[in-house]
């Protein structure tokens, strides 16, 4: 059965400057945002016909006071009760080596060493964070669309960490003062991955919901995700997340096709979850003084980028060129040759893998540190020049968590612009391990200098104004699995498998997290056995 449904996308990356958002914003303005759209036939993505009528906007510079001078931060941060020589030197270490920029990113004033005599961490503190970036990234999306908030019949929101009760979503609806009838929904826990990831829900939401207009808000709360104590890998977070957030409008009205920017074409999510490995990775724990912590284990290099190649792997049939197409079949005929004579027609040619340069225009790739960026430019053997606004966003921005992708695409638009015909590929990876990725088409020029990169004029960065080279040979945790040879990913997964777990001390005896599921999934079948037994 064919689905006609035409979604409309609206995207505008956060303002921090906003503290105080009006609760709706007058409908008669004029309209400027992103819009998107899926075509019939979209491969996983079948929802047919999906525009983009604002793309992802952009994020207004972030009040002087809540910048970070990474340098004099760390200094005071000596002076905290919390920190120690050895927590300073070794977030320095981490920091400096991420490729983040010491001067421009944002960090709450609750968690500066130079504005507060101790780190505060509290729900209250938490929520300040939440409103100030979700009022400003919606004020902004419904002023660039000319939307009111009662125009909204769809909310999903996401935060990682900070879920308090009620949900982000109802303060929301409290916020912008948005109709009873609204659907609002809040998801938890889904990490880095959500800003492409939840574009499946969207579509889908819209899907079931023809006609109606929904509101997409993601971002990541550090106030609650900062970690004060002393375990290593729950402190590499501290180093790398900073403020940061996104918000869309995506609608299936079909009024909106003329004011659209980008049709969505295919988008599609991958979940390795089942493997304890990949859940294993990353995980939102107390250390073994009870002090909660986002703790990055040894396989989460692995993990994350197994899953990135399984998505990646799975997008690429459906975005190649005629052209590619001939070279795989060639390929194949030539390793099936080489195969039946035992390498004496031929030798059996590499694994064919497509020039991605040819198959999309714009690369939106997670910024979640300068080892993961690297591992992705060398696994789709990307140029400098197509990974140069991933690391732009990563060095003036840092880890954005589920924003970084479209803090990259506002980079495009703000400076080389896109134009009518190009198409962006927009991949996201967070724990889980869960990948997403979405692939576009620009459906007229754009170019809009966003507020969060007016800074640059207009004018693209070059890899002279990144903190580290990415044009260099490197060799990176985060390396795809096709790129290392066999004996390489046999240590990678050899060296990973001793990874240990963080546990309470007086659990460390306890058997493994997968040990005890295993324990009560038994449990569970035991009960209901014995109950249909009874019955």
């Amino acid at each position: 059965m064919q689905d006609n449904t035409k979604v409309h996308l609206s995207v505008h990356i956060a303002s921090l400057d906003v503290p105080n958002p009006p609760s709706q914003v007058e409908a008669s303005k004029p309209f400027d945002g992103p819009s998107c759209q899926l075509p019939r036939g979209a491969g996983s993505c079948p929802t047919e016909g999906v525009q983009a009528a604002d793309q992802p906007g952009c994020r207004t510079d972030a009040p002087e006071e809540l910048k970070v001078d990474f340098i004099a931060s760390q200094e005071a941060a000596r002076s905290w009760k919390v920190a120690t020589p050895e927590k300073v030197d070794f977030v320095s270490k981490i920091f400096l080596a991420s490729g983040i920029s010491t001067t421009r990113t944002a960090i709450p004033a609750c968690l500066q060493p130079t504005q507060t005599q101790e780190p505060k961490t509290d729900l209250h503190s938490a929520q300040a964070e939440a409103k100030m970036v979700y009022g400003q990234v919606i004020s902004e999306v419904l002023r660039k669309t000319g939307l009111a908030a009662t125009d909204i019949d769809i909310l999903i929101t996401n935060t990682s960490i900070y879920c308090p009760t009620p949900s982000i979503a109802s303060m929301v609806i409290n916020m912008f003062s948005m109709r009873e009838d609204v659907q609002a929904y809040h998801l938890g826990g889904m990490g880095c991955a959500f800003g492409v990831v939840g574009l499946n829900m969207v579509r889908d939401m819209l899907k079931a919901h023809p006609g109606k207009t929904c509101l997409f808000v993601s971002s990541e709360i550090i106030t609650g995700a900062f970690y004060p104590g002393h375990r290593k890998e729950a402190l590499v977070t501290n180093a790398l997340f900073r403020m940061g957030g996104t918000a869309s409008i995506l609608t299936n009205n079909p009024a909106w096709r003329s004011r659209s920017k980008y049709q969505l074409q295919h988008c599609l999510r991958v979940h390795t979850g089942a493997s304890d490995r990949a859940y294993n990775a990353l995980n939102w724990e107390p250390d073994e003084e009870g002090i909660n912590g986002m703790v990055i284990t040894k396989t989460l290099p692995s993990e994350a980028a197994n899953v990135l190649e399984k998505g990646v792997r799975r997008m690429t049939p459906r975005i190649m060129t005629w052209g590619q197409y001939a070279e795989a079949a060639v390929n194949y005929i030539q390793q099936a040759a080489a195969q039946v004579s035992n390498g004496k027609l031929c030798a059996a040619p590499a694994p064919y893998q497509p020039d991605y340069t040819r198959c999309a225009d714009h690369f939106l790739l997670h910024a979640g540190g300068y080892a993961i960026l690297r591992g992705i430019q060398k696994g789709l053997r990307l140029p400098a020049q197509a990974m140069m606004p991933s690391f732009a966003s990563l060095r003036d921005f840092g880890n954005t968590s589920s924003a970084s992708t479209w803090y990259t695409w506002s980079y495009i638009e703000s400076t080389d612009g896109v134009r009518k015909g190009q198409t962006v590929l927009q991949i996201g990876v967070g724990g889980g391990m869960k990948s997403g990725v979405a692939y576009w088409r620009a459906l007229r020029d754009v170019r809009d200098i966003h507020p969060c990169w007016a800074h640059l004029g207009g004018k693209a960065l070059t890899e002279a104004d990144l903190p580290r080279p990415i044009s260099n040979t490197y060799k990176s945790i985060f390396d795809l699995p096709s790129t290392r040879t066999a004996a390489e990913q046999q240590q990678v997964i050899q060296a990973t498998n001793a990874a240990p777990r963080v546990t309470l001390a007086d659990a460390q005896q306890a058997a493994a997290a997968a040990e005890v599921i295993k324990l009560h999934a038994e449990a569970a079948r035991s009960e209901g056995a014995a109950a249909v037994a009874a019955h």
